[in-house]
């Protein structure tokens, strides 16, 4: 309270002459004048400051009964004026004042009481005496605003939000900033009286005109949100300078988030920090709370976690849910200070006890998962459901997943739906992917797939990974939208780069299928375009029809001919052969071109086998089949590429059949460079190849109908001009062979082990697919490359002796012996199951990295043995589930070995799903022990020079008994033992 001073008026003012007055008159004992002499000393007017002699004066003032000198003598007491402070003294003079009718001192009596300032604390006597100042003479403003906010709150009396407001008005109208400031908020909340947002800003202007920091810190929420005033963020602004430049905390908070955000002026992270940290340091927990928040992430001032921590403590100290939660994430995640999930529990519960949604979130994670406490899921759905109800979107789908899952309550698939629900419209984009999972799948309600698309659109452009990947899905197998690939890769790649683990794994499959590696390779760099599309035309090109034969009229019907595809004409083979070709001699369709039948192909290369003289025509029949082919990849295409094209040629190997060779391709198509990185090549030149041979047309045909990417694809034919050699230019592998990798790869993970077997009877399934036998398999014709990332396939190569199951020949056995079924040994006809037992030799070798019987020679006596069921030694650190499956391959009876098929979609995809995701399955957990013994153990795979001299590598023809063995007694083997 201002002290009064003499309304006296004078014509000149002397101030020490006034002292003086004032002084011979207090020694004279007026009180009034010694109240006045204390007043002049208190504040230096006409004689030196004095507080101890204002004191003095005071007190003799207030021993004559001056009720102003009490008043003053209380503040001495209370703020150590002159004197010890003694709050009980204090109190005794507010007292003596209030009770001789002072209205100021009956208020400072009335906080003393509410406060319990130098006596007991008493509500009820604050509040009398706030009435007793409210109801003076002196119409005390400050009194009336204290009883007002007495009503408000009901401290002393019962609450009564209408005697609040009137009498927060009547201390308003006498110019009370506070009383003013809180009559706006009384308008703006419908406190006491009929809302009314014209009057609240009307309130907080005159109160801010007022020089109440607060009431201008209220009239930027004015401005900023448009209450009772047009929205201005430009005033909005101003207003929250002028409070923060009063010291307002609040204020200060607020002009830090405009700079923060760039709302009524410039972005500038730097003063967003700069005022976050007045606000902090003036005591405001919200402020301190933002200040963790700038320091934790590196926003106007250097990035520092341990000064992050420190802010959000001293937020979390004053009692700020904010400041508590994140506190707790620090501790939980060891972010600034040493990992203490139990100190991290406790601040969320107490964020949470403070009804912070995002601490109640976490306290029920913590509950669910045992964090710092005992696990207890009922008291994790106790506080999700806390969470929930207050809006918390998290919370929401955490609710979900508990009705789901039966966590902590009973299962409810319907509520769980509602939840889901709730957070998916809140725009919690997580909610939004688990509702489209609910539609899809009719889980709490009707499967619709047109909703669970949408809903996974709007999580997939909210940024969520998973949304990406499930919205991925539907456009990849149709599923609420139409089918689209380029679409379905874009998704997913954007899911892969946030993280998604489903995305990577169907990324990696990707990479090792060679599936769409251009679109996803442009995806992840960004360039939203679709890959270069094949010429709708399938014009064949100059290079590949450039030794076909004139073509001829033949005045012959107005179709097309089924092997050239000519209309009203036809090559001279045709023309010398003419057959009525123009329909499919399958199925009888004139417009094969387009709808050609499944067998008609392979019809047609027989026809053509029959009636052609000229291996040349047949192959250049081929080259232009693949090129019109309108379903084809680039890598099914075969090219007539000239010799001039093929730079830097090396000798690589010998082979059974031929020479290989490397070179570079210097105009390879861009399609393929993108999909294999590097333009090299190989050259397969055959053995006596000047001339082609109807030999050399059966390994085409092979290749021809087993085009695949899992298949070592033929790129195109050459010839060299020098030796006139034809040769196939075949993709490169530049890790080489399976057994040759193996040397080198000693120590090679399981994962990647499963992932070239996979790889590898993926080709085979092509194979025996289109019901051909391989009839070579050895680990000499496993070749081994890298796609992205350096994850390694085999691709089956090597189809010379590959035939149809219908035109495997009687006599004649090849191969390398060790990898030869028995029964084919025994001079029964090659079958699929043959291979199969190929196949379970080449896991062996995947599984040691060994040489099978490589200290003895591959000769009658090895087959004899063989047949008798002679396998190779099983490493006892394998995998036992890898352990049956091998035995199952290379089976003594061919009807018990397990099909392409079932060896890749009922066994190796669960593999490797399981040891990719980690789960703690049985087979998986045989794996990771597996790769532990491979470290700790002698992985040598046996040198070259170690092999017997006799152990041929490459297929030749096989040492076979001199009658087939039909009375064999085997009875007593256990073929699998081996």
């Amino acid at each position: 309270m201002a002290d009064v001073r003499s309304n006296e008026n004078e014509t000149t003012k002397d101030e020490e002459k006034e002292f003086q007055w004032y002084l011979k008159s207090a020694e004279e004992g007026d009180s009034n004048r010694q109240y006045y002499l204390g007043y002049c000393y208190m504040n230096g007017i006409g004689t030196i400051k004095d507080e101890e002699k204002a004191f003095q004066w005071y007190l003799k003032s207030a021993e004559g009964g001056n009720n102003i000198a009490m008043l003053n003598l209380g503040n001495c007491y209370s703020n150590e004026i002159g004197t010890t402070k003694d709050e009980e003294k204090a109190f005794q003079w507010y007292l003596k004042t209030a009770e001789g009718g002072n209205c100021d001192g009956q208020f400072i009596l009335g906080v003393c009481y509410e406060n319990g300032i130098g006596t007991t604390k008493d509500e009820e006597r604050a509040f009398q005496w706030y009435l007793k100042s409210a109801e003076g003479g002196n119409n005390n403003e400050y009194g009336q605003y204290y009883l007002g906010y007495c009503y408000m709150n009901g401290i002393g009396t019962i609450k009564d939000e209408r005697k609040a407001f009137q009498w927060y008005l009547k201390s308003a109208e006498g110019g009370n900033s506070d009383a003013m400031l809180n009559l706006g908020n009384c308008y703006l909340n419908e406190i006491g009286t009929t809302k009314n947002e014209g009057k609240a800003f009307l309130c907080y202007l005159k109160s801010a005109e007022g020089g109440n920091s607060d009431g201008l810190y209220n009239l930027g929420n004015c401005y900023y949100n448009g209450i009772g005033i047009t929205k201005d963020e430009g005033k909005a602004f101003q207003w929250y300078l002028k409070s923060a430049e009063e010291g307002n905390s609040n204020g200060q908070y607020n002009l830090g988030y405009c700079y923060m955000n760039g709302i009524g002026t410039t972005k500038d992270e730097v003063k967003a920090f700069q005022w976050y940290f007045k606000s902090a340091k003036g005591g405001d927990s919200d402020g301190q709370n933002k200040l963790g928040y700038c320091y934790m992430n590196g926003i106007g001032i250097t990035k520092d976690e341990k000064k992050a921590f420190q802010w959000y403590l001293k937020s979390a100290e004053e009692g700020n849910s904010d400041g508590q939660f994140n506190l707790g994430n620090h501790y939980q995640n060891g972010i600034g200070t040493i990992k203490d999930e139990t100190k991290a529990f406790q601040w969320y519960l107490k964020s949470a006890e403070g009804g912070n949604s995002n601490g109640q979130h976490n306290l029920g994670y913590c509950y669910q998962n045992g964090i710092g406490t005992i696990k207890d899921e009922k008291k994790a759905f106790q506080w999700y459901l806390k969470s929930g109800e207050g809006g918390n979107s998290n919370a929401m789908l955490n609710l979900g997943n508990c009705y789901l899952k039966e966590i902590g309550t009973t299962k409810d698939e319907e509520k769980a739906f509602q939840w889901y629900l709730k957070t998916a419209e809140g725009g919690n984009c997580n909610g939004q992917f688990v509702l489209g999972v609910c539609y899809e799948k009719g889980i709490g309600t009707t499967k619709d797939e047109e909703k669970a698309f949408q809903w996974y659109l709007k999580s997939a452009e909210e940024g969520c990974s998973d949304g990406q990947f499930g919205l991925g899905n539907c456009y990849m197998n149709g599923i609420g939208t139409a089918k689209d690939g380029k679409k379905a890769l874009m998704w997913i790649s954007l899911s892969a780069e946030g993280g998604n683990d489903s995305s990577q794994r169907f990324i990696e499959f990707s990479y090792r299928d060679e599936f769409e590696i251009s679109t996803i390779k442009k995806y992840q760099n960004k360039i939203k375009q679709s890959t270069n599309i094949m010429d709708n035309n399938f014009t064949p090109s100059k290079s590949s029809i450039k030794n076909l034969k004139s073509i001829g009229d033949l005045n012959v019907k107005n179709h097309n001919c089924s092997i050239c595809w000519q209309k009203n004409g036809c090559i001279e083979i045709c023309k010398e052969y003419f057959q009525d070709f123009g329909r499919c001699h399958n199925c009888g369709n004139l417009n094969i071109r387009k709808n050609i039948c499944k067998n008609c192909k392979s019809i047609e290369l027989t026809y053509m086998k029959i009636f052609s003289r000229n291996v040349n025509d047949i192959v250049n029949f081929l080259i232009q089949m693949t090129e019109l082919d309108e379903k084809a990849d680039e890598w099914e295409i075969w090219r007539w590429i000239d010799y001039s094209k093929l730079k830097r040629i090396q000798y690589l190997d010998q082979g059974g059949f031929g020479t290989v060779w490397k070179a570079e391709w210097i105009d390879m198509s861009e399609e393929l460079l993108e999909i294999y990185n590097f333009n090299q090549v190989a050259l397969k030149k055959l053995t006596n190849s000047k001339e082609m041979s109807f030999k050399f047309l059966e390994e085409l045909a092979a290749n021809f109908q087993c085009r695949s990417k899992f298949v070592l694809p033929i790129l195109g034919i050459t010839q060299d001009p020098s030796t006139m050699e034809y040769a196939l230019v075949l993709r490169y592998m530049k890790n080489g062979n399976l057994r040759n990798f193996l040397q080198q790869n000693k120590t090679l993970l399981w994962t990647e082990r499963l992932w070239l077997l996979y790889s590898f009877i993926s080709g085979l399934d092509v194979i025996h697919g289109k019901g051909y036998i391989h009839r070579d398999l050895h680990p000499g014709n496993l070749m081994i490359t890298e796609a992205h990332d350096d994850l390694k396939f085999i691709r089956l190569g090597d189809l010379g002796i590959c035939r149809h199951a219908n035109q495997i020949p009687s006599s004649g056995r090849y191969g390398v012996l060790p990898y030869i079924a028995p029964e084919v040994i025994n001079k029964n006809p090659y079958t699929q199951a043959s291979d199969i037992y190929s196949v379970g030799i080449i896991m062996w070798v995947i599984s040691t990295g060994k040489v099978p019987f490589s200290d003895r020679a591959y000769d009658l006596e090895l087959a004899l043995e063989i047949l008798e069921g002679l396998r190779p030694n099983i490493k006892k650190s394998t995998p036992q589930c890898y352990v049956k499956l091998m035995k199952n391959c290379w089976h003594k009876d061919p009807s018990k070995r397990p099909s392409t098929r079932t060896i890749i979609f009922s066994i190796l995809k669960e593999w490797l799903v399981d040891l990719i995701c980690r789960k703690k399955t049985e087979n998986s957990l045989m794996f990771l022990k597996a790769d532990q013994e491979i470290q700790n153990e002698d992985f040598e795979l046996s040198s070259i020079g170690t092999i017997h001299s006799k152990a041929s590598l490459i297929s030749k023809p096989l040492p076979l008994p001199p009658l087939q063995i039909s009375n064999l007694d085997l009875s007593n083997i256990d073929w699998n033992d081996f």
